[in-house]
């Protein structure tokens, strides 16, 4: 875990990560605070969204606050995505971030985390995987999901949805890996909602963390607002709320962005 020639963007050390799974590599990047900051750190992990439109070094860009707040940073590449190997499932996403704790959860061992501190940041269909992940360990954090992904199963069954994967195929080549064949896709995905591990009713009663937030668009077609209030009925602890006004599903206001910047940098506040 200590590297001999350490790399450096700007202030920051940054090491790259290869995490073996399955037989199969999935990518990211570590990014470590400033030198003032001292071991152990607390660590945000970024789950990202499908089809996951920015590159690892954008997403870190956009967070470089948290970084200098004296956080840890991570953030990957599932497989299927991008520089990772394999094909998206939700099963090979589930399966990486069971993965991803398991390496900040060796770190911690080894003083380089707080293991008292591992929190999440969470996107899109990053979300839904994070619930599931977080119905099944206790020890994570702080949850934060922002335009979350919810009823998989409607989307799946949409005729959109078809449409949103020939786009992908069609404009994004290479962004997501197993889509090619729609209709298996499809298929495949429906045949592994029906295993209850992936149904996020299920999970989302299970949720596990220790404070939780929601950040969404009041215009979010993608997951509207009375889906989520449904859903988070069966969640255990009260999660705080924010519904952005003119915001849809997509983050590409400028003005919204800095608001849920505002509100990450309080959420992830250090006391």
């Amino acid at each position: 875990m200590e590297f001999k020639e350490k790399q450096f963007d700007g202030p920051y050390e940054v090491a790259e990560i290869e995490i073996h799974n399955e037989g199969q590599i999935f990518r990211g990047m570590q990014y470590f605070p400033p030198k003032s900051f001292k071991k152990p750190y607390p660590v945000i992990l970024y789950f990202h969204g499908f089809p996951h439109l920015f590159t690892l070094k954008e997403i870190v860009k956009a967070h470089q606050f948290l970084l200098d707040m004296g956080y840890c940073f991570i953030v990957f590449n599932f497989r299927g995505y991008r520089f990772s190997e394999g094909q998206v499932s939700i099963k090979s996403q589930l399966s990486d971030s069971k993965e991803i704790i398991k390496f900040v959860e060796l770190m911690a061992k080894r003083e380089v985390f707080k293991n008292s501190d591992i929190n999440i940041i969470a996107h899109d269909f990053g979300a839904y995987i994070a619930i599931i992940l977080c119905s099944q360990i206790d020890f994570i954090n702080k949850l934060i999901l922002i335009s979350p992904i919810l009823d998989l199963i409607r989307h799946v069954n949409n005729v959109d949805f078809k449409k949103a994967l020939n786009y992908i195929n069609r404009f994004l080549p290479g962004n997501v890996r197993g889509i090619e064949n729609i209709e298996d896709f499809i298929e495949m995905t429906k045949t592994e909602l029906k295993n209850q591990e992936f149904q996020i009713e299920k999970s989302i009663s299970k949720l596990s963390v220790k404070k939780l937030k929601i950040i969404i668009g009041k215009e979010d077609k993608i997951t509207p607002l009375n889906e989520l209030y449904s859903m988070i009925q069966k969640v255990k602890l009260e999660p705080s709320i924010l519904v952005v006004n003119g915001m849809d599903h997509d983050l590409v206001e400028e003005s919204n962005i800095d608001l849920i910047n505002i509100e990450l940098k309080e959420f992830f506040r250090i006391n």
